[in-house]
């Protein structure tokens, strides 16, 4: 009879921890080893990318547990290049410098702790790699089975702590001759593709990490881009 309890007390222990976690995305996007990066035509019109500010939302989770940290990061360069009225290829290089947490944006102490963190070698060493980079490679309009109101599927370079791996993202894409908006719903990347290890249990290292500290391979990811024409 005990053993049966004890058995049930794990059974409810367990159960407890698959619900704390049941809000953690999972990776949702196709990741593959780099590919050609898309080339422009003599033709081709170039849109120049506007620095607006927080161009991509983050956010990151517990594995176990419930809570996240979530913030943006800002965009410092880049283009999109458009052909016969399609965009065909273009990139955009993210400031890794701009890390910032908008949830701990209040709490000087922990705001400061935690973006330390965040840029130092245990995440995305900062120092050797100050920016990130996305090159287009590939751009399919979405299918009608796309259930996130994207207008195109976009496949690109994703260059993150040296580490280039291709992933395909939805993106809704405008564009008339003045200016192209790309904005992405939200879509999840495996951290641990590009040997971000903290507290990963994806590694050896981390393998016995107690449940309550490990930390999701899931960063949920939002884009929000604008770009004008270039002059001639």
């Amino acid at each position: 009879m005990k053993t049966m309890k004890n058995f049930l007390s794990l059974l409810a222990a367990s159960s407890l921890l698959v619900a704390c976690n049941s809000n953690t995305p999972e990776a949702n996007v196709k990741t593959e080893e780099a590919k050609e990066v898309a080339k422009s035509g003599d033709q081709a019109q170039h849109y120049n990318l506007v620095e607006k500010g927080d161009e991509i939302e983050w956010r990151g989770y517990k594995t176990y547990a419930d809570g996240s940290h979530y913030g943006t990061l800002q965009v410092q360069d880049g283009e999109f290049v458009v052909e016969e009225g399609k965009l065909t290829s273009g990139n955009f290089v993210i400031d890794m410098n701009s890390i910032h947490s908008v949830d701990l944006a209040e709490n000087k102490d922990k705001y400061g702790k935690l973006v330390g963190h965040l840029k130092s070698n245990d995440f995305f060493a900062v120092d050797s790699f100050p920016t990130a980079k996305f090159s287009i490679t590939e751009v399919k309009v979405a299918p009608e089975s796309d259930t996130t109101n994207a207008t195109h599927h976009v496949s690109g370079n994703l260059t993150l702590r040296g580490i280039t791996k291709n992933i395909t993202i939805p993106a809704q894409v405008e564009m008339n001759d003045q200016m192209v908006s790309f904005a992405t719903p939200e879509f999840v990347i495996d951290r641990s593709k590009w040997n971000v290890k903290f507290r990963s249990t994806s590694f050896a290292e981390f393998a016995d990490i107690a449940k309550e500290k490990a930390i999701d391979n899931s960063i949920q990811l939002k884009v929000d881009l604008t770009a004008e024409q270039a002059a001639s």
